[in-house]
């Protein structure tokens, strides 16, 4: 899974210290601010049968959300 995180300068190493904790990978750092915001690509892996658990569940608390709407 990669995900594109955008920060402003004065937060971007404390972002991405967090992310380094929770066990992302860092890559492609934009750490030149462009209109106050720098960014970076955060990066994890996920073995297969992790992510397809990860979309069935997220498939499964959707119905569940739309059921309840009615």
């Amino acid at each position: 899974m990669r995900i594109l995180v955008t920060t402003r300068a004065d937060l971007f190493e404390e972002r991405k210290r967090q992310h380094l904790e929770r066990g992302w990978r860092i890559e492609d750092e934009r750490s030149i601010p462009i209109n106050g915001l720098c960014s970076f690509v955060a990066v994890r892996d996920m073995p297969a049968s992790d992510a397809l658990g990860e979309l069935v569940e997220q498939a499964l608390n959707g119905k569940r959300a739309s059921y309840g709407d009615r």
